[in-house]
């Protein structure tokens, strides 16, 4: 009897003990968890920064890197183009001063209009001493300077002079000009036919009298011959351009009636021309165009 008294306490401490031990782990075992679970949230943390890092990284990387290729591509065209400026204008010089002045020109304003992000540069070639050689190459016709815009294509007929120009003149203007008359009749010139003179002073005694006959006819079959050649959808502008030697004084009285060829007279309206017709004018080439059409001039003038 008294022995049963002695073990039901026992049993009961016991079992108070085991009660203890076990909420003890209990305790630890969700304290722990708890710990582990921030551990896990801290370092996937860490880990998620470390991968933000690495890829901003990355990018920054990628994007200085395409700066600097960029920048290098740009410098390289700048360049080559440069170079092949200074190449082309020596090739000119060699050939004719006035065109060599106009080539010049043509690729200052391009340059001009690329620096001011109103063109890019593949949205126009300057072209310069362009041969169209016949069949026969008995009837090969050249071509001073072709502007290749996605608004057009434009023949330039180049001509350096100083002086005065009657120009477009025929014989309806022999009343007006009363000498005319006989400068057509000393020179053999077809007096219904457009021409072209330049009155230009050797000295205080003497006057040169030069001509060009039949330039605008002339200018007109080569934009015409051309057109023809490239299968072109789109005729070809001609333009009759007239640099003044030295930028000296000059004066010009046009009386062509023939509305296809331009006449342009110095740097400044061949500019406000450009400006107003690449700008303004409707698209008639896309850039593919032109560079198939480049490539076609250059396989014509190897």
């Amino acid at each position: 009897m008294s022995t049963e008294i002695l073990t039901e306490p026992l049993f009961i401490i016991v079992a108070a003990l085991l009660l203890i031990v076990i909420i003890s782990f209990l305790i630890y075992d969700v304290k722990h968890r708890n710990e582990v679970e921030e551990n896990e949230r801290l370092y996937k943390k860490k880990e998620e920064t470390l991968i933000e890092s690495y890829v901003k990284n990355q990018e920054d990387e990628r994007m200085a890197h395409k700066k600097e290729v960029s920048h290098l591509n740009e410098k390289y065209l700048e360049d080559t183009t440069l170079l092949n400026n200074k190449l082309s204008s020596i090739q000119q010089f060699t050939v004719d001063k006035g065109e060599y002045l106009t080539d010049l020109a043509l690729l200052n304003f391009k340059n001009k209009l690329v620096t001011e992000e109103r063109i890019r540069e593949s949205d126009m070639y300057i072209l310069s001493n362009i041969y169209l050689p016949s069949r026969n190459y008995t009837n090969t016709r050249k071509i001073d300077h072709l502007v290749l815009t996605r608004t057009g294509i434009y023949l330039i007929d180049s001509k350096y002079w100083s002086g005065h120009i009657l120009h477009g003149v025929t014989e309806e203007q022999y009343d007006e000009i009363p000498y005319l008359e006989g400068i057509f009749q000393l020179l053999n010139l077809d007096p219904n036919k457009e021409q072209t003179l330049i009155f230009e002073k050797e000295n205080d005694e003497k006057v040169a009298v030069n001509y060009y006959n039949n330039t605008i006819e002339d200018t007109e079959m080569t934009a015409e011959k051309l057109r023809n050649v490239l299968k072109l959808q789109f005729d070809v502008v001609p333009i009759i351009y007239f640099n003044p030697k030295d930028n000296g004084g000059h004066t010009i009285m046009n009386y062509a009636t023939d509305s296809n060829a331009k006449v342009i007279v110095g740097t400044e309206q061949l500019e406000d021309y450009f400006n107003k017709h690449v700008f303004q004018g409707r698209f008639q080439y896309t850039v593919k165009d032109l560079d198939e059409i480049a490539e076609s001039l250059m396989r014509l003038n190897p």
